[in-house]
């Protein structure tokens, strides 16, 4: 009897084992991100508005974005989402106003060289609240935004930069439907957001996916982010990211 009790134990953990890791699952992505940024920086806040498109000439680029989710069946730990954007830019042109930027100051007709850099990387924590023809998720994502903007003069040699390295808890959601007439196909709509103090952001995207085999599948859709700070490290910003991407995602 108790050489039976001890092996039936034994079959119930390892079915329990095996029903938890079929139903451990998740989802990995990649892919490019063509942005074009726009708005206005302040450093330090009180200064010169400066015009990322008018006065410093910024690119569009195309560049990497990778998504990683893990969800597990236990009820009361938050499923856990990982993120990066590389969000870079560089410009070069005539000014045709004068500024003040940090400790210098930038008069019309000059040249100037600006290189800039919003990455996030985000860590976010959910809970699937729909999983019945539909997903919906909800949690809380903590945002790091890693920035800088850096201004040189290519008349004068004068330069300077001003850095921003914070974190940002944000509200996160996220649903995606099936379309009926084609389970491959599905679409998605994802976002984070938060204001407190004067500063607001927000990273908002909608997204048409679809699977060929396996789980394996390509993603293509619009984001936007919004970085408003206002008087964060002594710089202030309105800046708007905005651009179509596409990727290659594996759904496991």
């Amino acid at each position: 009897m108790k050489r039976f009790s001890i092996a039936a134990s034994a079959l119930l953990l390892f079915s329990a084992a095996t029903a938890n890791a079929d139903t451990i699952g998740g989802e990995v992505a990649v892919g490019g991100w063509n942005h074009d940024p726009s708005g206005w920086v302040q450093y330090p806040t009180g200064s010169d508005k400066i015009d990322l498109d008018s006065d410093l000439n910024l690119d569009t680029r195309t560049e990497l974005y990778l998504r990683a989710k893990i969800e597990h069946p236990l009820p009361l730990l938050p499923n856990i989402r990982l993120g990066f954007t590389q969000n870079r830019s560089s410009g070069d042109g005539a000014i045709t106003k004068s500024f003040s930027f940090g400790g210098i100051t930038v008069t019309g007709g000059e040249k100037v060289h600006t290189e800039t850099q919003l990455d996030t990387y985000d860590a976010t924590f959910y809970y699937e609240i729909v999983d019945v023809g539909m997903d919906l998720d909800l949690g809380i994502t903590a945002r790091y935004l890693d920035g800088y903007v850096d201004i040189k003069s290519l008349t004068t040699g004068r330069q300077d930069s001003t850095d921003v390295s914070a974190v940002f808890p944000m509200v996160y959601a996220n649903a995606r439907v099936p379309m009926p007439f084609l389970s491959e196909l599905s679409v998605g709509a994802e976002g984070s957001y938060i204001t407190y103090d004067g500063s607001t952001l927000y990273d908002l995207q909608a997204d048409v996916r679809y699977e060929f085999a396996m789980g394996l599948g390509v993603e293509a859709g619009y984001r936007a982010q919004k970085i408003k700070l206002d008087d964060v490290e002594n710089t202030s910003s309105d800046v708007d990211i905005k651009g179509f991407f596409i990727g290659a995602v594996w759904d496991f």
